[in-house]
């Protein structure tokens, strides 16, 4: 508490500097434009003006096309000494166009200041840059179409504002005994008040910036070594000691505090866990017989061609079907995270498999007219499981449909070699980007952009379809793609009924 007033002192002392350094800069911008007023196009006034001011080393007016009017360099040969050393301090300014994109920029965007300051900065903003001695000032502001500005004495500036800067009998009592600095960008001391004579490599107690413009400089103090023992590190072992005992008591408080934090959002979250799980329980039951007399009445209605009919069914089994893959992810992540996310292997053929989730999709597909190319390798007898495996197939062609169906393409190849089964699903839509790629897998991640708006979605279905390809002894990627995105799924599966012997051989 000592150490925290202390330094609160300090820098109380220091906004206070720093006040009446902002106090200085603005009265020397009021005399600046005094200067600047009337605002004058007249090289003979503007020169004069430039002779006899005190407080800016040349005047400069620019023209509506940005360019400069005086000095007239379009007539080198009538400048003076003065105006083209001016010019030669100023050209980075002139050249690179600084002042006059300023000039465009609205209030708002200015040096970041708020709305509340902007009637005063509208009227003249200051202009920074650097060289030779350290940092300069310009002094602009908007005359019509035309911009005046005028370059800061530097020699009446400083002097000025030393002028201002509190003596040593200024400081608070309790930092009388310290000292005070302002130092600039480079680290040069530019003034230094107050009684103490800190080491060459002494580090200051406090810091603080400087206020625009001179944001750049920054006011250093240095306590003196008694005060700073004082109120920095002083006093008898037995303080230590408590202030220890304090902290230690503190520390096991805020412990216990997240412990019991922690523990009350586990119970929370198992519980809403839990009660998702039921929910989705309770809700495929009835899904499935609603997919299944729906796809009863979807045959009787095709026997009779009744064209109208038939769209409203598909549209029925399509959107039961989307219901049931989410409950599966659904119930599927819950498993996953109780460690209880297992297959069910039997003889199957993949191919079948990604024939019959293609055929599911179609209706929704053909609505967005996208072309589907299936090229077929994997047709020999395999043991897997084809419920994941649609599961995993269903989620993949799912987000073509929701984000990629702008690409008009959807490609899925397949190919066995033994007991390995790779599968591809290509589309040709927006793609990821590197960042997106990183994290699509991540569960509940969902890419956020204008392609996303508006499309249901958990963001659980590729966590869930790389957990299942991986638990078949392979694993879900996303592959390199010039157009689009190209996932690739490896599964590991034994020749059909090789498992099964192999089991019957154990068991035996």
């Amino acid at each position: 508490m000592r150490e925290f007033g202390f330094r609160e002192l300090m820098l109380g002392q220091l906004r206070a500097v720093d006040a009446v350094i902002v106090g200085s800069v603005d009265a020397y911008r009021e005399r600046l434009l005094a200067e600047m007023t009337p605002p004058s196009q007249d090289i003979a006034e503007l020169r004069q003006r430039s002779r006899e001011s005190a407080y800016a080393t040349q005047f400069y007016v620019l023209g509506a096309d940005g360019r400069l009017v005086y000095p007239p360099v379009a007539e080198a040969g009538d400048l003076s000494e003065d105006e083209r050393e001016a010019l030669r301090r100023t050209q980075r300014i002139w050249d690179e166009g600084e002042l006059s994109v300023r000039a465009t920029l609205t209030g708002d965007a200015v040096s970041g200041r708020s709305l509340s300051s902007l009637a005063v900065a509208d009227e003249a903003r200051w202009h920074t840059w650097y060289r030779d001695r350290g940092l300069q000032l310009l002094l602009w502001r908007r005359a019509g179409d035309a911009i005046q500005a005028a370059e800061v004495n530097r020699t009446r500036f400083m002097a000025d504002l030393i002028a201002a800067l509190p003596e040593t009998d200024g400081l608070a009592p309790e930092l009388a005994e310290g000292q005070v600095r302002l130092v600039d960008s480079a680290g040069r001391t530019l003034y230094q008040w107050g009684a103490a004579e800190p080491p060459e490599e002494a580090a200051p107690t406090a810091t603080m910036p400087v206020n625009e413009p001179l944001a750049a400089w920054r006011l250093e103090y240095y306590a003196s070594g008694s005060l700073a023992g004082a109120a920095l590190g002083g006093g008898p072992w037995w303080s230590s000691a408590a202030t220890l005992g304090l902290l230690a008591v503190g520390v096991l408080g805020l412990a216990l505090y997240f412990y019991r934090e922690q523990a009350r959002e586990m119970r929370e979250a198992e519980q809403r866990v839990s009660f998702v799980n039921q929910v989705s329980h309770e809700l495929k039951t009835p899904l499935t017989n609603i997919r299944m007399y729906a796809e009863l009445l979807d045959e009787d209605v095709r026997a009779r061609e009744d064209q109208r009919s038939s769209r409203y069914l598909d549209v029925i089994v399509f959107e039961s079907q989307r219901l049931s893959r989410l409950i599966g992810n659904v119930l599927s992540f819950g498993r996953s995270q109780r460690d209880a996310l297992d297959l069910h292997p039997k003889p199957g053929v993949v191919d079948e498999v990604i024939g019959r989730v293609l055929e599911q999709f179609r209706p929704a597909l053909e609505s967005k007219k996208v072309q589907v190319e299936f090229q077929a390798g994997a047709g020999e007898e395999a043991s897997f499981d084809p419920d994941a495996l649609e599961q995993i197939l269903g989620n993949l062609v799912g987000n073509v449909e929701k984000y990629a169906a702008s690409g008009g393409l959807l490609r899925v190849g397949s190919s066995q070699d033994g007991g390995r089964i790779e599968i591809t699903v290509e589309d040709e839509g927006p793609g990821l980007s590197a960042g997106e790629a990183r994290r699509v897998f991540e569960p509940f991640y969902r890419v956020h952009n204008r392609l996303t708006e508006g499309v249901s979605g958990t963001g659980i279905g590729l966590a869930i379809a790389r957990e299942l390809a991986r638990l078949h002894g392979g694993d879900l990627e996303l592959a390199p793609s010039e157009r689009g995105a190209c996932f690739r799924l490896r599964m590991e599966c034994p020749p059909g009924g090789a498992k099964e012997a192999e089991d019957a051989r154990t068991r035996s």
